[in-house]
């Protein structure tokens, strides 16, 4: 099967030392088809419990209701380019103290495996500072929980020790982006088998 892939410089072979395809898998028309796509992927399994894989899929691979449902916000409403695999949170807790969550403003998070650590918002790494200040806390990004809900009403937490932490900063590619946004990498991902179903919109993960 022939497949179409942008051409890359050598600013960007040179730097990473190769070209990553990605797991993205619905663009927009503006953007070269992405790797899923043109396979026709509809779902896949990164499985880090113990010997690292990836299971790729023809068919929907989640069969029950403990699964968390996936948004399309960033693309529908604020105009991302692509769909990234993005979830609400329910909670976000440092060194056991939550962080305030408007409910005005959803907490997005993006599941990314190409990030090592965590990439927070500029709103909550403001917050999160001032909070570490006023309690004068050791560390600023100790201990790390995101809480999801799932379809059938179970919570989900994922957690990471001391995850390497960077602002987004103020500008998002996105038009009129309003809400918290959090990056999750293979610091929160390690130890699980996170399993998406594209088509459908959701995403599991089994310990």
């Amino acid at each position: 099967k022939l497949l179409t892939f942008g051409v890359f410089g050598p600013d960007l072979l040179d730097g990473p030392g190769g070209v990553f395809f990605g797991l993205i898998k619905q663009t927009d028309n503006w953007i070269r088809p992405s790797f899923m796509g043109q396979m026709g992927y509809a779902s896949f399994c990164v499985d880090l419990r113990q010997t690292p894989q990836l299971t790729l899929s023809k068919s929907p691979m989640i069969m029950d209701d403990n699964y968390i449902p996936l948004v399309r916000d960033l693309n529908r409403r604020y105009k991302a380019p692509v769909v990234h695999y993005t979830a609400k949170a329910s909670k976000f807790v440092v060194n056991g103290l939550p962080l305030y969550l408007d409910e005005r403003t959803p907490t997005f998070v993006i599941f990314d495996t190409g990030l090592s650590g965590m990439a927070v918002s500029e709103e909550l790494w403001d917050g999160r500072n001032l909070q570490a200040r006023k309690n004068r806390e050791k560390s600023l990004w100790g201990d790390v929980c995101v809480a999801f809900q799932t379809k059938g009403g179970e919570e989900v937490l994922l957690t990471a020790k001391k995850p390497i932490t960077t602002p987004l900063g103020r500008d998002t590619p996105w038009t009129r982006f309003k809400g918290n946004l959090i990056v999750l990498g293979l610091a929160f991902l390690d130890g699980n088998a996170m399993t998406i179903d594209v088509d459908d919109g959701k995403v599991q993960f089994t310990q």
